[in-house]
């Protein structure tokens, strides 16, 4: 599984959102409707399945899935 998949699996179980919906593009506030809990709740998962761990900065640039995906690319 990629990264990009197991990104999606976590949205998607936390959030309870279409994988469909979780695309690179996707404005994790606009189009995936985040709340501040959600954002660390999804955070608190990704840093647990990847076991990286991301700073308070690098949590609040994240806007869309790329930069999740980014920022775990950059802490792997």
């Amino acid at each position: 599984m990629t990264n990009i998949e197991r990104i999606k699996n976590i949205i998607s179980e936390e959030l309870r959102i279409d994988k469909d919906k979780i695309v690179p593009e996707a404005h994790v506030f606009d189009d995936l409707n985040f709340d501040s809990l959600d954002s660390v709740q999804v955070v608190l998962e990704i840093e647990k399945e990847f076991d990286i761990e991301a700073t308070d900065d690098e949590i609040d640039g994240i806007q869309t899935v790329q930069d999740i995906i980014d920022l775990v690319e950059n802490l792997s």
